[in-house]
């Protein structure tokens, strides 16, 4: 129980999902959660690998205007779904879950229809009144939505989703695919684009077959057909510890090599639920930290650990944004929910936005 307490929070027991008191401590330099069930014991996880990167985002955080139409009363999650009064924020990118069959069997993978044991397939009228419930969010009605999975593309009725979703005044539609459609059909992408989606976010966990034996190689179709659809690309790697962490550097450098259509990197450190045995857990972890710490070693310093910011950050930009156009939009998630920066390509260099950019300033 030893640590220095940052702060008290709520979690849930991992076995019976009981809402528990919990404690956020510093210990050694990183930041870890503790909580205790009575039925269940006690539980300790790593929360972030850098207490001192940490602090730094925890300096940026602020609390967003929230939702006051919820769609729930009573109890709140994990016993009643959808958007309670207890959200700070509102929804900033909506995930709708299309489907939940695959035509891949990724270990780490929570979501397809073998685990499950069902298939779940909304309907497109059902999908329409879901579109519908994030609109109607006040005061900041929901404006971006992610089409995902399983693999949405395994729906046949996918392009009328898409069009559908546009025609209820969503701005902005990115489609969560490991891209094997769009590898082999090239008219695919093209009526991607013109149904309305405006990003391809694309699974791709590494630079060779071992680290992405998903989709390695239709990735190259899946570019040359985007290019020439005139879609962009987000590659989204899913880092594990011991798995593909030591490729983090490489996938930088085939983005680059690629930046006439791939937007963005999203990493995201692998989400480890379920009643995994601890040696696993500490076997596959990695946290943002440690994601970004082997970014600044696998790039040489060309893109530094103080060049990554809380999402929070660009609220001040927000609000003026705000202001001149009278549009609400705010991105307030939890200081700790992500980091990102914005990197350019000069003379074939990598360039952080911070290098010319004070964001402390900004």
């Amino acid at each position: 129980m030893a640590g220095a307490l940052i702060e008290k929070t709520k979690s849930l027991c991992p076995e019976c999902l009981m809402i528990l008191d919990a404690e956020i401590f510093e210990k050694n330099g990183k930041v870890f959660i503790r909580k205790k069930c009575p039925k269940h014991g006690y539980f300790e996880d790593l929360y972030w690998g850098s207490y001192e990167m940490y602090e730094k985002a925890k300096k940026f955080a602020r609390d967003g205007r929230g939702v006051c139409n919820p769609n729930t009363k009573g109890t709140a999650c994990p016993m009643n779904c959808g958007l309670c009064k207890e959200h700070k924020s509102h929804t900033a990118l909506a995930n709708i879950m299309v489907t939940n069959r695959c035509n891949l069997r990724c270990w780490y993978c929570f979501a397809y229809a073998k685990k499950e044991g069902y298939v779940y397939e909304p309907s497109l009228e059902q999908i329409r009144k879901m579109v519908r419930n994030l609109r109607r969010e006040r005061p900041i009605p929901g404006n971006a939505i992610q089409l995902t999975g399983g693999e949405p593309c395994l729906r046949e009725d996918i392009i009328d989703i898409i069009k559908m979703v546009k025609k209820e005044g969503v701005d902005h539609i990115q489609l969560n695919t490991n891209g094997i459609r769009l590898a082999q059909d090239p008219d695919f992408a093209v009526k991607v684009r013109e149904a309305g989606v405006n990003t391809i976010y694309l699974s791709f966990d590494g630079v060779t077959e071992k680290t992405n034996p998903k989709n390695h190689w239709e990735v190259e179709r899946v570019l040359d057909n985007c290019r020439k659809a005139g879609i962009g690309i987000v590659l989204v790697p899913t880092v594990i510890k011991g798995v593909n962490d030591h490729e983090i550097g490489e996938i930088i450098r085939f983005a680059f090599e690629n930046i006439d259509v791939i937007r963005g990197i999203n990493y995201q450190p692998v989400s480890l639920v379920g009643l995994m045995p601890r040696k696993d857990r500490e076997r596959h972890r990695i946290t943002i930290p440690d994601t970004i710490s082997k970014i600044e070693e696998q790039t040489k310093g060309q893109i530094r650990k103080g060049d990554f910011y809380p999402i929070p950050c660009i609220l001040p930009m927000s609000y003026f944004v705000e202001a001149i156009s009278g549009r609400k939009y705010e991105l307030s998630p939890h200081f700790a929910c992500g980091m990102a920066t914005y990197v350019f390509k000069e003379n074939g260099r990598i360039l952080p936005i911070t290098r010319f950019v004070d964001v402390t300033r900004a």
